[in-house]
């Protein structure tokens, strides 16, 4: 008996099923890959995050007023929370050096939060606006704060500042509630010492 031209159906059957494997791994591969450039993009963003808020905390420390005055103290360091008055970046059509009250802490929403508003040199004519929030961190535990002080006053850490002068140096150590990214420590030194030495 001849055979005639063709596949029969189990070689079909076979070759479905084969290219039914092969579609399925086409659609892990793809399915891995773009997850894996989901979490990249992710973690750049985090990254990007974390400079841009370190930025933020590096300038308002360096910037930080010191006192007119020897009853005058614009700047209170705790463990957790940091109050002071330092100068914003210009804006057009305002003074060339803004100052603001600041103050940074982590709320109840595991956020680490700048709140910041104007402080004018003189009575202000019209009324101050009044403050603004900006988020630097979310999922923080908490954010732990040591001063140190100027050579001449002893050069000592300390985990509370109500000196009357400002700290030379000022570290932060912010701890995230994941616990498996780590915050580098950030150091910022006031402009305390012109001549940069502790």
């Amino acid at each position: 008996m001849k055979r005639e031209d063709g596949f029969t159906l189990i070689e079909i059957l076979v070759a479905v099923t084969v290219l039914g494997f092969v579609i399925a791994g086409l659609v892990q591969a793809t399915h891995f890959g773009v997850n894996a450039w989901d979490v990249q993009n992710r973690l750049v963003d985090k990254a990007q995050a974390m400079e841009r808020a370190e930025g933020v905390l590096r300038a308002v420390v360096e910037q930080a007023v010191a006192p007119l005055a020897a009853d005058d103290k614009p700047f209170a360091g705790q463990e957790h929370r940091l109050d002071l008055i330092t100068r914003l970046p210009a804006q057009p059509q305002t003074d060339p050096i803004r100052r603001a009250e600041v103050v940074i802490g982590v709320d109840m929403n595991h956020r680490l939060v700048l709140r910041w508003q104007p402080k004018p040199n003189a009575t202000p004519l019209k009324p101050v606006q009044p403050a603004q929030e900006i988020v630097l961190a979310e999922g923080v535990d908490h954010w732990d704060l040591t001063y140190r002080q100027a050579a001449d006053q002893g050069g000592k850490w300390l985990r509370v500042w109500d000196d009357s002068e400002l700290p030379a140096l000022v570290t932060m150590h912010i701890v995230l509630q994941n616990q498996s990214r780590h915050w580098p420590t950030i150091q910022a030194a006031t402009m305390l010492d012109t001549n940069g030495s502790f």
